[in-house]
């Protein structure tokens, strides 16, 4: 399996930590981390991650899933939402952005393996499906 390069856009520190250690021990890249959606789409820019951890509930002006939804339109990047808010409309708002999977905290480094290798695979996938078409 590739390593992959990942972004976390989480706003608990100590979460942070957390996937930090996972990411790394899974073995792949940690680009940064934001706690904020206009930092992270800044960050996005630059540096082109493969991944996003995404929190819906953010600091700042963006939830995370207003914020996925501008990080979808502007550069194609897989999305996997991290959130302990598992009401029904909070689900539905985040499987409305296209989202590459859902993780309900706490997260373990397992699931959090399995769920970046599918959620990249997968994107993997639909990309090669557009092509073919076109």
């Amino acid at each position: 399996m590739p390593k992959k390069k990942i972004l976390i856009v989480e706003d608990d520190k100590m979460l942070c930590t957390i996937f930090e250690m996972f990411i790394k021990e899974l073995g792949h890249d940690l680009l940064g981390i934001s706690q904020q959606g206009k930092e992270a789409i800044g960050i996005c820019n630059v540096e082109r991650p493969d991944i996003i951890l995404m929190d819906i509930h953010l600091d700042g002006d963006m939830d995370g899933i207003e914020t996925a939804k501008k990080v979808q339109e502007s550069f194609d990047i897989p999305i996997i939402f991290i959130s302990s808010d598992i009401e029904e409309q909070t689900v539905q708002n985040a499987i409305h952005t296209n989202t590459y999977g859902f993780l309900v905290k706490p997260v373990y480094k397992t699931t959090l393996g399995i769920a970046i290798e599918f959620a990249y695979s997968k994107h993997r996938f639909d990309r090669n499906k557009i092509s073919n078409i076109f």
